[in-house]
């Protein structure tokens, strides 16, 4: 199974760098929509069989413009939603370790084993949304799914490959990057940032 994970187009909140994690009132930005169609491009001659996105608005517009230069309907799901960061939501990234100064360091140093139970106030811990994800990916795996694109949101990303790939890749808006399932180990591996 071949996975093409697509983090979804800019947004103002990308460009002021805030937390947007579960909030629904930020969508694309005309740069975010242009990076959906530029990639929608680049995608077009891959083989994706069927899309999957975050049911947050500003993933279901990217994925409502690749899928209608795919012309393959979406299916949308919670498992996909960025990490929901509580109270950290719409805070500017450089506040975070001034407003949260016991909660960001854990967060961010991947060396911490007990990293995957932190979360900021009312959020999600990073094992619940690689608990999520990978329910998702199992699901799409039993199915028989062979090529199949992701539009996702930025840290699912980062905490799906520091997960499963030991290695922490940050994707741009409108990029997409691609994971290879291996049946044999039941493993990912061969990431390629495609864009």
């Amino acid at each position: 199974m071949i996975l093409y994970l697509m983090r979804h187009g800019q947004t103002d909140w990308n460009l002021k760098h805030r937390s947007q994690g579960w909030n629904n009132t930020v969508t694309l930005n005309d740069n975010g929509i242009e990076q959906s169609y530029n990639a929608a491009e680049k995608l077009r001659d891959l083989g994706i069989e069927t899309i999957y996105s975050s049911d947050l608005k500003r993933a279901k517009k990217t994925a409502d413009i690749v899928s209608a230069t795919l012309d393959l309907p979406v299916h949308y799901t919670k498992r996909l939603r960025e990490m929901n960061f509580g109270k950290a939501e719409g805070v500017k990234k450089t506040d975070l370790p001034a407003k949260f100064p016991h909660i960001y360091p854990a967060f961010n140093d991947i060396n911490n084993p007990e990293r995957y139970d932190v979360k900021y106030p009312n959020g999600e811990t990073i094992g619940e949304v690689q608990q999520r994800f990978m329910k998702l990916t199992t699901k799409l795996y039993e199915d028989g799914r062979k090529n199949v694109l992701l539009v996702t949101h930025g840290m699912l990303i980062r905490i799906f490959t520091e997960f499963c790939l030991k290695k922490t890749i940050r994707l741009n808006n409108g990029s997409v990057l691609k994971v290879t399932f291996d049946e044999k180990t039941k493993k990912f591996k061969s990431p390629k940032i495609l864009f």
